[in-house]
């Protein structure tokens, strides 16, 4: 892959928005066919990561449009498993052409890197941790980030009923720390 001014005003992007301290690490996949930078950064907080370059495949269904992406995780543990695995959720969107949307949910691959986890899925919605961070305009082309977070398979079928909206109201409601990938299922 390579690195293009857009993938620049992302790291910079994210330093400016996230803070701590950060790094950009390749990725390969298993066979080191395909790889992926992902940004990490150490917060108060925990870890967030990010994906560099998704941005440069088109996750559009309409060919008249171009939708353009990438993908964050925010937890609040210190688990570089996490990082692991955002770098397989970019590798299926890469290799498999799986398509990413708000509500989208990948199923089991959560459970690929924290067995045992109740959470072995993973959903995908706006972030929305960070101000500005919806819809973000870089040099020569916009983005719309999506953030993954772990979700049970209850939540998963809640999910699939409304693109989530129903999920994500249970989790107003209820004040759900969606950052603990620890916690506990919301339904």
């Amino acid at each position: 892959m390579t690195t293009t001014q857009a993938h620049k005003d992302w790291v910079s992007f994210l330093r400016h928005q996230i803070g701590g301290e950060f790094a950009v690490t390749k990725y390969d996949d298993d066979e080191r066919t395909t790889s992926i930078p992902i940004y990490s950064s150490q917060t108060e907080g925990g870890l967030v990561g990010a994906t560099v370059g998704l941005m440069d495949l088109d996750q559009s269904r309409n060919p008249a449009v171009q939708i353009r992406t990438e993908i964050l995780i925010d937890t609040r543990m210190d688990d570089a498993r996490g990082l692991n695995l955002l770098s397989t959720i970019a590798f299926y969107i890469i290799k498999s052409q799986w398509r990413v949307s708000p509500g989208t949910v990948f199923e089991e691959i959560g459970g690929m890197y924290f067995p045992g986890t109740p959470l072995r899925h993973i959903y995908f919605t706006a972030p929305y941790q960070w101000d500005g961070m919806s819809k973000v305009v870089l040099s020569d082309r916009t983005i719309f980030p999506l953030i993954a977070i772990p979700i049970s398979t209850a939540e998963a079928n809640l999910a699939s009923q409304d693109a989530g909206n129903a999920l994500e109201s249970l989790w107003d409601a209820n004040r759900v720390d969606v950052l603990d990938w620890n916690r506990k299922s919301s339904v």
